[in-house]
C-alpha cells in the first residue's frame, strides 16, 4: 500500500467515526432508520436495531484491524474481540427472530434501507478523505461529494418505487435525500486537510508504543483516559436513547429536533466562552469543572427521563431534551480541551513532543467505546422489541422509556462524574505545567517546579475541593466589596507576596474567599498540628466570642476546628514554625522553592502576642504589629533566581465589609538585608494603616 494510503489526522479519523461525535450528523442515519420503518409497517425501534446492527459490525471490522489494535491497551484489545463476538451473535438473532415476527420482505427492505445509508456514509468519508492528496480545490471536492450523494440517492429512488406505493417510495426518497444533505454538511464541516505523516507506518506506531509505555504510569494520563472512556460511553446511549425519543414520537418531531438543535448548538457556544474567557482578568473554567457541570446537567436530564418520559403533553419532555443535548455537548467540549491538555502531560512524562499517533490513540478509545455504547443500546433495542407487547406492530409509533432502559445511562453518567471530582489536574497545574515546557524548549529548568509537577501529574493525586466547598458556602453570607484588584500587576515567572490583617477569623476567611489570584497561605504549625490546633484557635478567636455560653466555648472551638482542618488540607499551606528556630529554617526553604515553582503567597504577619496588646490575639478590627522576619523570603527567592518579588498589602474590614488592596512595593537587592526587610514590613503595615483610616474617614462622611 502507498504511503499517501497509510497518511491521516486526527480530524480525518474523527470524521470516519461519526458515532463518537455528540450531533444531529453523527446520528441522523439512525433517525432515519427509525422514521423510515413504519413506511413498511415496522415499528421504528427495528430499524433503529437494524442500523445499529451494522454500525457495531462496521465498528467491530474496523477496531480489530491490526494497524488499529496497536493503539489501543491490551486489554481493550481483548474487550475489542469479544465484542465483536457478541456483535455477531447479534446481529445473527435479529436476522432469525424479526422475519418470523413480520413479513419477511419487509424485514429485508428495512435491511436493505439500513445498508444503503451505511454504504453512503463509508463511499463518501473515503471519497473526501482520499480527494485532499488529489484534489486542492474545495469547491471540485463539495461537486464530487454532490455527485456521489446523487448516485445513491437514484440508488434509492430506484429500491423504493420498485418496492414501495408511490406515496411511500417519495416519504421514503425524500428522508434518504436529507440525510445525504446532512451527510455532506458533516463533511464540509471538518474541511481540514490532513496532517502529512505516516500515521499506520511501522515507525509512527512503534514511537507511540514506546510513549505508551512511560505514560502508562502517569497518574494524569491514566485519569484522564478512565474519563474519556466512561464518557464517551455515556455519551453513545444518551445519544442514541435521544433520537429514540425524537424518532418514536407521533407528534412534535420537528419541534423535539428544534429543541435538540438549539440546545447543542447555544451550550457549545456557551461552553467554549466559559473555558476561554479572560473578561476582568477572569481566567476561563477548568476543562474538569466544564466537564462536571455537563455530566450534572446531563444527569439531571436523565433523571427527568425517568419522570416524564415521552408524554407529548409535558412540557417536562422537551425541557429533559434540551438539557440533555446540552449538557452532553458541554461535557464533550469540556472533553475536547481536557484532551488537549494531555499532549502537554505526555510531553512532560516522556520528554517528547506528542505525535500525531497520541490522537489516533485518543481517537481508537473513543470508537472502542462508541462500540460498547451502541452495544448497550442494542441490547436495550431487543429486549423491548422482544418483550414489549406490541413491539412489531406499525400503528403507533409511541414507545414507553422504561427505567430500566435507562440504568445504564444513569450508571455511566454518575461513573464519569466521580472520575471527573477525582482527576488532579487543575487550572493552576496546567498553567505551570505548560510553563515549564516552554522553559525546555528554551533549553532552561526549573527543579522546584519540576518537582511540583512530578507530585501533581505522575504520582497519585487527588485534587482537594474542601476550600471550593466552603466558598460555595460561605460567599452568600460575607458579601465583600473588592477595592483596588487593578493594582496588582502580576508579572509572569514573578513571585507575589499577598500580606492581610487578621482580623480574628475574618481576614483569612474573606481573603480565600474574595482574592482573585492563586496563592498558597502560611499557615502557623498550631494550626497544622490537630492536637494543639483546637487550643490555638480557642485561645485566638473562639474564647472572645461573649455571645457563646463559656462552657460552650471550647467544644465548638474543637469541632470548628475539625471542619477546618479538612478544609485547610486543600489550600495546600506551608506550614509556618514560628517558635521553633530550627524548623522555622524549613519553612523559608519549602517557601523559597514555592516561590521558585511561581507559586503566589498568602501572609497574616501580625504578631498577637505583642506586649502592647492588652490581652493576647489577634485584633477584632484594624492592624496590630508586625513580625518583619517573613520578608527575608524575597531576599531568598532573589538569591536563587534574581527576581524581585512584589509585595501586596490587603486590607480587610469587617465593619465596612471591604478587602481592599494597597499599593504594591518591590524587593531592592542593593539595599542592606535587614534595613530592607524591616522597610517591607514597615510599608506593608503603613499602608494597611492608610486604608484603614481611610475607610473610616469614608464612614464619618
Amino acid at each position: 500500500m502507498r504511503t499517501a494510503d497509510l497518511m491521516g489526522a486526527s480530524r480525518a479519523v474523527r470524521d470516519w467515526n461519526p458515532p463518537a461525535i455528540a450531533s444531529f450528523y453523527a446520528l441522523f442515519g439512525y433517525l432515519y432508520c427509525m422514521l423510515a420503518a413504519p413506511a413498511l409497517a415496522l415499528h421504528p425501534v427495528v430499524g433503529g436495531a437494524l442500523y445499529l446492527v451494522g454500525q457495531v459490525t462496521i465498528l467491530s471490522i474496523h477496531m480489530n484491524r491490526p494497524e488499529r489494535r496497536q493503539y489501543l491497551p491490551q486489554s481493550q484489545r481483548n474487550a475489542g474481540l469479544a465484542l465483536g463476538a457478541v456483535c455477531g451473535l447479534l446481529a445473527l438473532g435479529l436476522l432469525m427472530i424479526y422475519p418470523l415476527a413480520v413479513d419477511l420482505p419487509m424485514i429485508w427492505l428495512m435491511f436493505a434501507i439500513a445498508g444503503l445509508v451505511h454504504l453512503m456514509e463509508r463511499v463518501t468519508s473515503r471519497l473526501y478523505l482520499a480527494s485532499f492528496s488529489r484534489v486542492k480545490d474545495r469547491v471540485r471536492r463539495v461537486v464530487r461529494l454532490i455527485e456521489v450523494s446523487l448516485l445513491f440517492i437514484a440508488l434509492a429512488a430506484l429500491l423504493f418505487f420498485l418496492s414501495r406505493s408511490a406515496n411511500d417510495a417519495w416519504y421514503l426518497l425524500g428522508g434518504y435525500a436529507l440525510f445525504c444533505l446532512f451527510r455532506v454538511v458533516s463533511l464540509l464541516r471538518t474541511d481540514e486537510s490532513p496532517d502529512a505523516g505516516p500515521v499506520y507506518a511501522p515507525a509512527a506506531i512503534q514511537d507511540f508504543l514506546s510513549q505508551e509505555q512511560k505514560v502508562a504510569r502517569v497518574s494524569a494520563y491514566k485519569s484522564f483516559r478512565a474519563i474519556m472512556l466512561i464518557t464517551m460511553t455515556a455519551l453513545q446511549v444518551t445519544m442514541l436513547l435521544v433520537f429514540t425519543f425524537i424518532g418514536t414520537r407521533e407528534v412534535g418531531l420537528i419541534t423535539s429536533l428544534l429543541v435538540a438543535f438549539l440546545c447543542t448548538t447555544l451550550s457549545q457556544w456557551a461552553t467554549k466562552w466559559l473555558l476561554l474567557r479572560r473578561a476582568n482578568r477572569r481566567p476561563g473554567t477548568e476543562p474538569a469543572t466544564g466537564l462536571m457541570i455537563g455530566l450534572g446537567i446531563w444527569l439531571l436530564s436523565l433523571v427527568s427521563f425517568t419522570r416524564y418520559g415521552m408524554d407529548s403533553r409535558v412540557i417536562w419532555s422537551y425541557l429533559s431534551l434540551g438539557f440533555s443535548t446540552a449538557g452532553v455537548t458541554m461535557a464533550i467540549v469540556s472533553l475536547h480541551a481536557l484532551e488537549n491538555d494531555m499532549r502537554g502531560v505526555v510531553q512532560f512524562a516522556t520528554g517528547e513532543r506528542p505525535g500525531p499517533a497520541l490522537d489516533i490513540a485518543h481517537e481508537a478509545l473513543a470508537e472502542n467505546a462508541a462500540l460498547i455504547g451502541e452495544m448497550l443500546v442494542l441490547l436495550g433495542l431487543m429486549a423491548m422489541t422482544l418483550f414489549t407487547r406490541g413491539a412489531f406492530e406499525g400503528g403507533s409509533l409511541q414507545l414507553s422509556l422504561q427505567p430500566l432502559f435507562l440504568a445504564p445511562a444513569l450508571a455511566l453518567v454518575v461513573a464519569a462524574f466521580m472520575a471527573a471530582f477525582r482527576f488532579p489536574l487543575d487550572r493552576k497545574a496546567t498553567a505551570k505545567l505548560r510553563a515549564f515546557l516552554m522553559l525546555k524548549e528554551n533549553g532552561e529548568t526549573n527543579l522546584p517546579l519540576q518537582k511540583q509537577l512530578e507530585d501533581t501529574v505522575v504520582k497519585v493525586h487527588r485534587k482537594r475541593y474542601g476550600i471550593k466547598l466552603i466558598i460555595l458556602i460561605l460567599r452568600p453570607f460575607f458579601y465583600v466589596q473588592v477595592i483596588g484588584k487593578e493594582k496588582v500587576h502580576s508579572t509572569p515567572g514573578v513571585s507575589t507576596v499577598f500580606t492581610c490583617n487578621h482580623g480574628e477569623v475574618y481576614g483569612p476567611i474573606v481573603t480565600n474567599l474574595y482574592v482573585p489570584f492563586w496563592f498558597r497561605p502560611w499557615v502557623i504549625d498550631e494550626i497544622s498540628e490537630p492536637d494543639r490546633s483546637a487550643q490555638y484557635l480557642y485561645r485566638n478567636t473562639v474564647s472572645r466570642q461573649y455571645w457563646i455560653p463559656k462552657r460552650l466555648r471550647l467544644p465548638a472551638a474543637k469541632v470548628l476546628m475539625a471542619f477546618l482542618a479538612w478544609v485547610m488540607r486543600s489550600l495546600d499551606g506551608i506550614t509556618v514554625y514560628r517558635d521553633n528556630p530550627r524548623e522555622l529554617v524549613k519553612t523559608f526553604r519549602e517557601t523559597a522553592a514555592a516561590m521558585e515553582a511561581g507559586d503566589n503567597l498568602l501572609i497574616f504577619p501580625e504578631n498577637p502576642n505583642d506586649e502592647s496588646l492588652d490581652k493576647a490575639g489577634y485584633l477584632r478590627e484594624g492592624v496590630g504589629e508586625f513580625f518583619s522576619g517573613f520578608a527575608m523570603i524575597a531576599q531568598l527567592y532573589y538569591k536563587k533566581t534574581g527576581k524581585c518579588a512584589q509585595f501586596v498589602p490587603i486590607f480587610a474590614s469587617r465593619k465596612h465589609r471591604t478587602l481592599t488592596f494597597g499599593e504594591p512595593t518591590f524587593y531592592n537587592p542593593e539595599a542592606p538585608p535587614r534595613e530592607e526587610q524591616q522597610r517591607i514590613s514597615d510599608y506593608l503595615r503603613g499602608e494597611m494603616l492608610r486604608m484603614a483610616s481611610q475607610a473610616s474617614r469614608e464612614d464619618a462622611l
